[in-house]
This record gives structure tokens, C-alpha cells and sequence, in this order.
């Protein structure tokens, strides 16, 4: 009888074990797909070093063995774990509870239950102070892994990320299965439980199902110290020890061996157990791939910068991940992305960024007809937000890497084809006469208004007193010598002259977009609200990118300013030269000499424009491109005099 109690416990704490796997496996499954023979050896581990090791470090090598291969990580498997051992919590405590309100183990249960209660309470209370506290919680957790490296930082800050939503999202395991595993496993344990019991009595050892439940997890709980000498049943007899022994080792050698079964075998049995059921959807744990995106994104979150901004990125982008972040000088975000699918980019924004990009997106969808566009794949608007995905092609590029990869006759006959489509598809149809009011509202709004928040603003007032600024060694007049530039007669007398009719708004060389592997090209992200909107506004940006260095600026990391002095690492290409010449000509040879200087000075309002962005999202380059408005302002300059090099 012995022997038949003994594997009837056996394959009993195997049933259990079994049910343990499938309730560990449904928090995985919110976010990936569980690799089950991976989880069997970690929890086969894990509780062969639970028997030799005390303080439960079984379940740090299960987590840490496990979350190695996962996409998650560590952290996120050890949160797992957590959640698993904190229900295991409760139904000890219930036991205990049970067997002491039943006047079964005496005084030992009852303490072991009063423990338990105890602790139960403790854990109730800490959630419902995590819950209270918890935003003063996720600034101890910031504080606490900023002690660490980057790298150490970044693994603290998964690790909480991964507890928190694992308990957040409890609500999207099935509650059902979960009960239904959880009562199943300690069935077959407490079954197990009074197996082993029998047997033990039957080895010489009269024992009860209660003994062997306080055993395992009362207040001096057994591990293999227990079986040594002074141990809880080190005067027991050695049949008695061994058989415990081989209750606790065989099971784990079964399931270590388990998952060397042939792959036919286990792939019927995951098929048999929905191991991967047809169409099912994970959830990102976090949707940035990028290591410092991530640490970006969670220090916002444990810091509580923008709390409903992260509320709304993770709704918006929890079921994609997201390879590089391709914003630029915009409040919106662009992004590129995949899902199971294909790969993709989405452009987004909020509150009142949101409401523009939708105008965006309005534009998009209005001139689809009449340009060669990007292709919308689909797009979200919600209160507070608006999203769009974009079509990916790797042999769609931007015009700065097409320019200084391919020969420059390319992208001037690209660039030649652009005006030119948009002057007879877009400028000449929607033609309309200059609106004097509108044009007195562009000059108040983007003229002396950015003007005077470049006067308020401290960090450049100093540099605005000057009357000569040395910009990487070259001496320039101030704004403040250029005052005659921005008198409102002479630009009301300037812009009356500007062709009016619906335009892109945002025509810098990084939107268009062009092909590799084909002569085509399209448009992206045009930009509505000009007020004055005139086709020289397009050709203004394209200046601003060609004339003014723009993109050369955006990946220069540093400048410096002393007194007067402004000094950045300014590079620029022949490529960009031979392209602006192209331009330039191509202008002076469509309109006369004081249209061309109307373009110019929308390149210097373009300039203005720009500045409180930077002063708001990257101040510390803020005199950088401060001094990108200087230059081009003195070019301009010496164009209206009849001097300097774009006459």
C-alpha cells in the first residue's frame, strides 16, 4: 500500500504542477506567447533549489531561467512569479484557516493560521496603499533605480513597469479559467498532500493531510533542512525521509524530462491545450523597441511628466512596436512601427496638436486626386487625439539621403518636377486674390509676434542686444540692424504681390520623398494654418532647407555661446550647394527679381517661426538655430541691397 499511496501522491503533484503551468502561463499570455518547455524546466529548477535553499530563491531562478528567452525579459517574468506566489498566499492562508476552524493540528495550525491571517491582512492593506500612494510609490521606484547605471536603471524600472501591469491587467486574463486552474491545482495538491500523508503512516511515520500541509508551509516550513539531523523530521525514521524525498525530487525530474519528449509528442499536446491558440492578439508590455526610448518613456512615467499623454500613447500604441522615432521639428510624432502584419509609419499628436494634425490629415485626404501623396492605411480620432498610419517602403527615402546617395542631376530633376506638379495641380487651380487682412494677420502673428517672444525670452535677450554677432568666426549684423526688414509697410507692399491658392505649407527637402528602385516621388506632411497661403511659403521652406543648412543644424548635437559668440559644428555638402543653385535659377527664371525677394523673406519669417519651438522643446540649441535665422536674415539682406552670393 505504501508504494501505491506514494504514486498515486506522485502523479497527484504532478496534475498540480501541471495546473500550475497553465495558471502561470495566463499572465504571460496577455503579452506573449508562453514557451511552455521553458517554463516547465524553470519551475522544475526552481523548486529543486526551493527544496535545498530556504527564503523561496527557487522562484528567482524560475523567473530569471525563463525570462532569459522571453520577450519581455526578466522583469516582466519575475512579475509573473509574483503574482502567481501572491495567490498561492491566500489559499494557504484559507487553509490554514480551515484546518484550525475544523480542530484539526492544535495549537500548531492555529498559529500557523493566525500567521497567515496576519500576512493576509498586510497584503490587503499594502495594495490598498500601493493603490492610494501610488504616484508617491513611482517616484521612490525612480529614485530608487537612478542609483544604478543606465543599464541596471532601465532593468529596475521594467521590473516595477511589469508588476504594475501585471496586476493592471489581471482584468484580461479569463477569470473563469483562472478560478478553474487555481481550484484544479490545489485539488490535486491537497489530494497529493494526504497521499504522501498515507504513506508516511504507512513508512512508520503516522501522519494526517493537516501534518503534511503544516510541513510544507507552516511557520518553520520543510526543505531539506528539515530532513537532517535536529531538522522537523530528522529523528524520523530513513524509509520516512527517503520517501519524502523522492515525492519532492521525482516529479521535477519527470517534468525536466518531459520537455525532451519527441517534438511531435509536445506539439500535440500544446495542440491539445491551446498552447497557441489560432488568432490570438499579445499585447506590448511596452511598444518601444529602442533601449533608450524605453528608459525615456519610463522615466516620463515613473517622474509623472504628461500623465495623460502616457495614458494615450499606451491606447494608442500597446498592439504595435515601435522601431524609430522620426520626429523632428514638429509637435507632432512620427514614427515607424510594425504589427504582425507589416510595417508601417504613424504620425500622432494631442490636445491641440491633435486638432492640427487632423487638419492634416483633412488636407491629405482632400488633395489624395490631385498630388503624388503618401498612402493612409487607416487613422483614429478620439477627443484629445488624432493618429494616422502612413505606408512603409524601404526604397522610399527622404530627399537629404536620396540627394547624398545618388547623382545630384537626379534629385535636381526630382526637385524641378515637384514645382512643377504642384504649380499646375495644386497653385494654379485653387488661385484666388490676395486677401490684404490675412496678410496683415500673418504679419502680426508670425512676424511680430515671434519677434517678441524672442525679446522675452531670456535666453536669447542677451544675445538679441548685440549689435554684431560672431557665429562660427564670421561676423553678422544683429536682428536689431535689420529692423527695415520687418517694417510692416514694406512687407505689405512685398507680400500684396504673392500668388495666393491652397499649398502644402511644410515643403522642406526631408518631405519629399522619393524612390529608389523607380523616377517617383511623393509628398508628406504638409502643414495647414499659414493664414497667408501662398505658394512662396513652399518655396520659402525649401530655402530654409537648402539656403538655411536646416537639416545640417538638426544633426549638429552642441553649440557654445560666449558674449557675442556662437560657435557649432556646421557642416554642409556640395550636393546642397549645386541642388540651392538649381533652385535659385530655377526662381529668378519664374518670377522677377522682387517676387524672388518676397520668397527669401518667407524663408526668414520661416526662421522666426521656428524659434519658439526650439526654445520650448530644445533650448539648449536654441542660440544655434538663433544664429541659422541671423545668417539667413543677412543674406537676404544683402539680396535686397544687390549684393552677396544669392544675387
Amino acid at each position: 500500500m505504501r508504494a501505491l499511496y506514494l504514486l498515486l501522491a506522485l502523479a497527484l503533484v504532478l496534475v498540480g504542477h501541471t495546473f500550475r503551468l497553465l495558471r502561470w502561463e495566463q499572465f504571460i499570455r496577455i503579452y506573449e506567447r508562453p514557451m511552455r518547455g521553458r517554463m516547465l524546466r524553470g519551475m522544475a529548477g526552481g523548486y529543486a533549489l526551493n527544496f535545498v535553499l530556504p527564503f523561496h530563491l527557487g522562484d528567482v531562478f524560475r523567473a530569471v531561467f525563463t525570462g532569459r528567452r522571453m520577450k519581455s525579459g526578466i522583469g516582466f517574468s519575475l512579475a509573473t512569479v509574483i503574482m502567481d506566489r501572491f495567490l498561492d498566499v491566500w489559499f494557504v492562508a484559507l487553509g490554514f484557516i480551515g484546518f484550525w476552524a475544523a480542530g484539526f493540528g492544535g495549537e500548531v495550525v492555529h498559529r500557523a493560521a493566525r500567521y497567515y491571517l496576519v500576512f493576509s491582512l498586510v497584503l490587503a492593506v499594502g495594495l490598498v496603499l500601493v493603490v492610494l500612494l501610488r504616484d508617491w510609490l513611482k517616484k521612490i521606484c525612480l529614485a530608487f533605480c537612478g542609483i544604478f547605471n543606465d543599464t541596471l536603471k532601465l532593468d529596475g524600472m521594467m521590473f516595477f513597469w511589469s508588476l504594475i501591469n501585471t496586476f493592471k491587467d489581471l482584468g484580461r486574463v479569463k477569470i473563469g479559467r483562472l478560478v478553474v486552474n487555481t481550484l484544479v491545482m490545489w485539488a490535486a495538491y491537497l489530494g497529493s498532500y494526504g497521499a504522501l500523508a498515507a504513506a508516511l503512516t504507512a513508512a512508520g511515520q503516522p501522519m494526517q493531510l493537516v501534518d503534511v500541509f503544516d510541513l510544507l508551509f507552516g511557520r518553520n516550513a520543510a526543505d531539506l533542512a528539515a530532513l537532517l539531523p535536529g531538522g522537523m523530521l530528522g529523528g524520523a525514521a530513513l524509509m520516512v525521509r527517503g520517501l519524502l524525498v523522492l515525492w519532492s525530487v521525482l516529479p521535477l525530474v519527470i517534468m525536466w524530462a518531459a520537455t525532451l519528449l519527441p517534438e511531435t509528442v509536445r506539439g500535440a499536446v500544446n495542440h491539445a491545450t491551446q498552447a497557441a491558440p489560432v488568432g490570438e492578439n499579445y499585447l506590448n508590455l511596452l511598444p518601444q523597441a529602442d533601449e533608450h526610448d524605453r528608459a525615456a518613456f519610463l522615466s516620463k512615467y515613473f517622474g509623472l511628466e504628461n500623465k495623460d499623454y502616457v495614458k494615450r500613447f499606451l491606447q494608442m500604441n500597446r498592439d504595435i512596436t515601435i522601431l524609430q522615432d522620426y520626429s523632428a521639428g514638429s509637435n507632432a510624432t512620427t514614427m515607424l512601427c510594425m504589427d504582425k502584419q507589416t510595417t508601417f509609419y504613424r504620425k500622432y499628436a494631442f490636445g491641440k496638436d491633435g486638432d492640427k494634425l487632423a487638419e492634416q490629415l483633412d488636407w491629405l485626404r482632400a488633395q489624395q486626386s490631385r498630388l503624388p501623396l503618401c498612402d493612409i492605411l487607416r487613422s483614429g480620432e478620439d477627443n484629445g487625439y488624432c493618429w494616422y498610419d502612413m505606408t512603409y517602403s524601404p526604397q522610399a527615402v527622404g530627399m537629404f539621403r536620396y540627394l547624398h546617395s545618388n547623382p545630384v542631376a537626379n534629385s535636381q530633376r526630382i526637385l524641378r518636377e515637384v514645382l512643377d506638379t504642384l504649380e499646375e495641380k495644386l497653385y494654379k487651380p485653387t488661385a484666388c486674390p490676395a486677401d490684404t487682412e490675412k496678410i496683415e494677420r500673418y504679419i502680426e502673428t508670425k512676424v511680430d509676434g515671434n519677434l517678441k517672444k524672442l525679446h522675452d525670452d531670456r535666453i536669447l535677450r542677451e544675445l538679441m542686444g548685440y549689435d554684431t554677432l560672431r557665429i562660427n568666426g564670421t561676423t553678422y549684423r544683429n536682428l536689431n540692424q535689420l529692423g527695415w526688414m520687418f517694417d510692416h509697410e514694406r512687407l505689405r507692399k512685398l507680400f500684396a504681390g504673392d500668388p495666393v491658392g491652397t499649398i502644402h505649407g511644410d515643403l522642406t527637402i526631408e518631405n519629399i520623398i522619393c524612390r529608389t528602385d523607380t523616377d517617383g516621388w511623393y509628398l508628406i506632411d504638409p502643414n495647414t494654418g499659414n493664414l497667408h497661403e501662398s505658394p512662396f511659403l513652399d518655396y520659402g521652406k525649401l530655402l530654409q532647407s537648402l539656403h538655411g543648412s536646416y537639416e545640417f543644424m538638426m544633426k549638429t548635437p552642441r553649440v557654445t555661446v560666449q558674449d557675442d559668440r556662437i560657435d557649432f559644428q556646421l557642416t554642409r555638402s556640395a550636393a546642397y550647394d549645386a541642388l540651392l543653385t538649381a533652385m535659385l535659377d530655377d526662381l529668378k527664371a519664374r518670377y522677377p527679381r522682387e517676387q524672388v525677394e518676397s520668397i527669401l523673406m518667407h524663408e526668414v519669417v520661416h526662421w522666426l517661426r521656428l524659434m519658439p519651438y526650439k526654445l520650448a522643446k530644445d533650448r539648449k540649441r536654441a542660440p544655434m538655430f538663433y544664429a541659422g535665422l541671423v545668417m539667413v536674415a543677412n543674406d537676404v539682406a544683402d539680396f535686397v541691397q544687390g549684393e552677396g552670393k544669392l544675387c
